[in-house]
């Protein structure tokens, strides 16, 4: 009481039913429980006054650390930020300068598996993006628009669709391209996007991998067992919890803000 700290750390996450984020959540809380820590959760729903909710309770509690998983922009951000130590996770926000972050390159990661989309000579392609709010989509639309162009292959303005982070919105996006046009592959922003996708290419008799490749972003552990058809990025979500916990910690011993950039796999399974 006295320092006015607690061995309680707080985890905001923005959609506990993305299994990648999930994921992460349940090592993060796994390895803090392992150092006789305590973890509180919190979903935002990527929804700012929500996430403020959260913030607002967080303040209120003192908490020893705060890692934000996937944050929006929000008037209480910076003052959160500012009062705790914090460690962002997947998804930077500019506008607050110098943070601690940890992720992966995700420009680079997306040209990775386009290229191999490419390689394979699978046009016509389609694109389902996530929303351009999240830096992290930012990026990965950036390099793959950037390769594109680069290879000199033009993508048609109505092969590209921006959906939000979830299967209905990968569902309806794909819904959406195929009644232009039958396409060979289909580049998702995200795992959850592309099960989304995956629904609506069966839906309409598409056989995958057969008549159409879906490419993803992230991995998430229960792709092996459920989804031997998706090609994707993985993303450590084991040593995603491990260097933010690190970092949070460097951080409470007066060391600087850092960027811990992370080693990716592409996996092709299809």
């Amino acid at each position: 009481l006295r320092a006015q700290t607690n061995d309680t750390y707080a985890l905001v996450i923005s959609n506990i039913q993305n299994n990648f984020y999930s994921a992460i959540a349940w090592e993060l809380e796994r390895q803090l429980n392992d150092i006789g820590k305590v973890m509180l959760l919190f979903n935002t729903n990527e929804n700012a006054p929500l996430q403020d909710r959260c913030f607002d309770e967080i303040n209120a509690r003192r908490v020893s650390g705060l890692f934000i998983l996937c944050a929006v922009e929000s008037k209480q951000l910076r003052q959160t930020v500012d009062q705790n130590y914090t460690v962002f996770i997947n998804r930077r926000v500019d506008s607050l300068g110098e943070i601690s972050f940890v992720g992966v390159d995700d420009y680079a990661a997306a040209r990775d598996i386009m290229l191999a989309i490419l390689r394979s000579q699978e046009l016509p392609l389609g694109i389902i993006h996530g929303p351009l709010y999240s830096d992290t989509s930012a990026r990965r639309v950036r390099g793959i628009m950037d390769l594109l162009q680069e290879k000199g292959i033009a993508i048609d303005a109505g092969d590209i669709r921006e959906a939000n982070l979830s299967m209905d919105s990968g569902y309806q996006c794909a819904a959406e391209l195929m009644e232009r046009k039958r396409y060979r592959a289909l580049f998702c922003g995200s795992d959850q996007i592309a099960y989304g996708a995956y629904r609506r290419c069966r839906e309409v008799g598409l056989a995958v991998p057969g008549d159409v490749r879906i490419y993803g972003f992230d991995d998430n552990p229960l792709n092996e067992w459920l989804a031997p058809w998706l090609n994707t990025v993985r993303i450590p979500h084991v040593s995603f919890a491990t260097e933010a916990i690190r970092q949070l910690q460097k951080l409470r011993d007066g060391g600087p803000h850092r960027s811990i950039i992370l080693p990716y796999d592409i996996v092709l399974r299809s």
